[in-house]
């Protein structure tokens, strides 16, 4: 008897607000950018409508157009220099991500990779210190392959790679910016927001599905996908 196919055969998953908790420790290293510069500072409900489409989106929507390209590089650069001193210290996994990873790079033989619009050795950085680097196979930054999310050009060549059709592979993001990504290339993509508001965003831009909490990802594969039914007891359930 043939084994049943394994849909989705290859999961890729975002990084800030998806996997790592990344907005306070933006907040942190944008807000001393741009005191240092005298300008005014945010607060995190301002970073996480922001963050999402790289730093120099994000330095340039908060410098704003009236100070010049003078400033917006200044902060730009400050912004890099505080971000890379702290962002390890300040920036945790989010509950149960080393679970879910785990089982889904053990059942997709491991092609689990992480495609963010934070820069390659940022990511890869991160996944080793908070030990999450064995259960990604791959991971894409801007720099990676000269594109950031939503063009196609920053998933395909993960997906090529793995041998996975993008209808038979998973995005999991955060933001809208991850669902048009997956739209671009032809694959479905599940959302993980907690904000209803947000939640909503993600739907009516696309999303297939949008869960409350990482961990909800391993129920919604076996009662979405193909081949994901299992009987290891799902991190985190029971819990309130």
């Amino acid at each position: 008897m043939t084994a049943r196919k394994l849909v989705p055969a290859a999961l890729l998953f975002d990084l800030d607000g998806t996997l790592a908790d990344s907005f306070e420790g933006i907040q942190y290293a944008l807000d001393a950018a741009l005191r240092e510069e005298g300008l005014p500072e945010f607060d995190l409900a301002w970073v996480r409508g922001h963050v999402g489409r790289g730093a120099a989106a994000l330095v340039r929507d908060a410098v704003g157009a009236q100070p010049g390209e003078a400033i917006v590089r200044a902060v730009g650069a400050r912004f890099s220099d505080h971000y890379r001193s702290t962002y390890l210290e300040r920036t945790p996994a989010l509950p149960h991500a080393a679970d879910v990873l785990a089982l889904v790079s053990k059942r997709t033989g491991g092609k689990v990779a992480v495609v963010s619009n934070k820069y390659e050795d940022l990511s890869r950085e991160w996944l080793r210190h908070v030990g999450l680097a064995q259960h990604v196979a791959v991971v894409v930054g801007p720099d990676t392959y000269g594109v950031r999310k939503p063009d196609p050009g920053a998933l395909l060549p993960v997906l090529r790679g793995f041998g996975v059709e993008p209808a038979e592979a998973l995005v999991i993001g955060d933001m809208e910016v991850d669902v048009a990504a997956a739209l671009a290339v032809g694959a479905p993509m599940v959302g993980v927001q907690s904000d209803p508001a947000a939640a909503q965003s993600l739907l009516d831009a696309g999303a297939t599905a949008v869960l409350p909490a990482l961990r909800a990802l391993l129920g919604w594969l076996e009662d979405n996908g193909r081949g994901w039914r299992y009987d290891a007891p799902v991190p985190g359930e029971g819990e309130r």
